[in-house]
């Protein structure tokens, strides 16, 4: 049963092939947390765009100011908008820590989203979005679409 099945609001719509982006890009930068935004148009995410994790850590993420602004430029040029950021957890699992929180929230709260790919098991890799909400943390769902 997916979360939308079970009832929870639906966050944001992507396809596939993002969220198979997303998981590949927290399997290659394993043992390190990876990081990125997302994109959307009309509603559904468009591109994933992946950031460079300057703090190189297995516990924690951050992107460059001047790198998050050069991404945002290039989604307002492709005439998309930002609508949120995924990270990796190496081995946890897919729930914002409390630093996520403390670092996203007062920024980044809703309507954008937060997908985390909790990748402690690689063979299984765990995928879930969430609002951040100032302290807390709001589990949403996702819609696959073709």
């Amino acid at each position: 049963m997916t979360t939308a099945e079970a009832g929870m609001t639906v966050a944001i719509r992507l396809k596939r092939e993002h969220i198979d982006a997303m998981v590949a890009h927290a399997l290659e930068d394993a043992p390190i947390e990876c990081c990125g935004l997302l994109a959307a148009k009309d509603g559904v995410v468009a591109a994933v765009r992946r950031a460079k994790n300057k703090e190189a850590s297995p516990y924690r993420f951050s992107i460059d100011p001047l790198e998050t602004r050069k991404h945002e430029q290039a989604i307002d040029d492709a005439g998309m908008e930002l609508v949120g950021f995924y990270h990796s957890h190496t081995g946890s699992h897919a729930v914002p820590s409390p630093t996520d929180i403390r670092m996203m929230g007062p920024f980044f709260g809703p309507p954008f989203v937060h997908f985390v790919i909790g990748v402690a098991d690689r063979e299984k890799p765990e995928v879930r979005v969430w609002h951040i909400d100032g302290s807390e943390r709001v589990e949403r769902t996702f819609q696959v679409v073709d």
